[in-house]
């Protein structure tokens, strides 16, 4: 017998709209079941800025520096003046290459990547550390240090291009997620940039077979990216329906 579930976060009992449990007025019996997820939505409301803000550098002592952009949805032109704006120094955008130049204090101030960072001693700005130093870097990717200039060949400005939906509770046989998990029960490409509604479901006419059977009366659901970071939706619901069979 068919089974449907209409699941929207901002009906949740507990949690947030990307983190949260549902409550069901009846148990679900899920013995030998398959299921699958449509009319997922919510709106893109990610940040440029949502995996770190800052910029290091070195500096001659084996310390580093750093400073922050604000927090924001960015084009290149505008990270570009924002990077120009808290550092005191010229960075352009190059739109026909999608690449960033900027320009150091010195030669041997030089730009540095996450793994450099570790390496070094200094003191990270609030909600950073040396385990999670939550830089920039991820938007800008692997900058090439030249004299006085560091250079990001191609860079992006959206933190994420694909998330996932997750529950603990409905984990699915002979699937496996990024990281070799089995919890993910739908995969969300963001392909329309920040304010967009993002839509997806599985793929049509695909079920997905549920591991061993269980009862429930509440269910778990989590929208995270590959590395199992559930993400900010800052306030704006998510949306989605499951089929079970």
């Amino acid at each position: 017998m068919t089974q449907v579930i209409w699941v929207a976060s901002n009906q949740r009992v507990s949690g947030t709209d990307s983190d949260f449990e549902i409550s069901l007025r009846e148990t679900m019996h899920l013995s030998d079941a398959r299921m699958r997820v449509d009319k997922l939505t919510f709106a893109d409301s990610f940040y440029t800025t949502d995996l770190g803000a800052n910029l290091y550098f070195a500096a001659p002592d084996n310390s580093f520096s750093h400073v922050t952009v604000p927090e924001g949805a960015y084009t290149g032109f505008t990270l570009a003046a924002a990077i120009k704006a808290v550092t005191g120094r010229d960075c352009v955008y190059n739109v026909l290459t999608n690449s960033m130049t900027h320009v150091l204090q010195s030669a041997d101030r030089p730009w540095l990547s996450d793994a450099q960072i570790g390496s070094r001693t200094g003191t990270f700005p609030a909600g950073a550390s040396a385990g999670n130093v939550r830089s920039l870097n991820e938007i800008l990717g692997e900058g090439i240090v030249s004299g006085i200039f560091v250079t990001w060949p191609w860079i992006r400005v959206a933190p994420y291009d694909v998330l996932y939906l997750r529950s603990s509770r409905l984990r699915c046989e002979n699937h496996h997620g990024p990281r070799g998990m089995h919890d993910i029960v739908c995969s969300v490409p963001l392909t329309q940039g920040v304010g967009s509604q993002v839509e997806a479901h599985s793929p049509v006419g695909v079920y997905y077979n549920l591991a061993g059977g269980s009862s429930c009366r509440t269910m778990d659901f989590r929208l995270t990216d590959a590395l199992g970071r559930a993400v900010n939706l800052r306030g704006r619901p998510l949306s989605f329906q499951l089929i079970f069979e």
